[in-house]
């Protein structure tokens, strides 16, 4: 896990879940550059152990192809838990199944490979709306 300061004491944390380590690192740099804390882990029972049910501020961004429980499995049980953080799910080709499911649960998702801006508008978007 690494942990950065923000320049903005108001900017909620971003917990970043993903089993690739080279894409935590980059979305890590990319979001500090821009002033957030980052934390990150490479699976869902990490997460979980370490974080626990992520406080309504922070904006949790996870990879849903995960080892063990996936990203999808992940935010539902967060939700059933009564977390209201807002998430994002990040996915390459996802199916119409998954996509239905993420949209009935309120969850962004956004498509790998990542591009442009798509993902910091969706943390933008997330963390200005706050709590689902």
């Amino acid at each position: 896990m690494s942990v950065s300061a923000a320049s903005d004491p108001g900017l909620g944390p971003i917990f970043i879940v993903d089993g690739d380590g080279a894409l935590r690192r980059s979305l890590q740099f990319a979001l500090d550059i821009d002033g957030y804390r980052v934390e990150t882990w490479a699976d869902a029972e990490d997460f979980l152990a370490a974080v626990g049910a992520p406080a309504a501020d922070a904006c949790l961004v996870v990879e849903h192809h995960l080892p063990g429980m996936n990203g999808m499995e992940l935010i539902e049980a967060l939700k059933r838990a009564g977390s209201t953080t807002p998430a994002i799910l990040i996915v390459t080709n996802p199916s119409p199944g998954l996509a239905r499911r993420a949209e009935e649960a309120g969850v962004a998702l956004v498509e790998k490979p990542l591009l442009g801006t798509a993902l910091l508008d969706q943390i933008r978007a997330a963390l200005a709306r706050g709590p689902e």
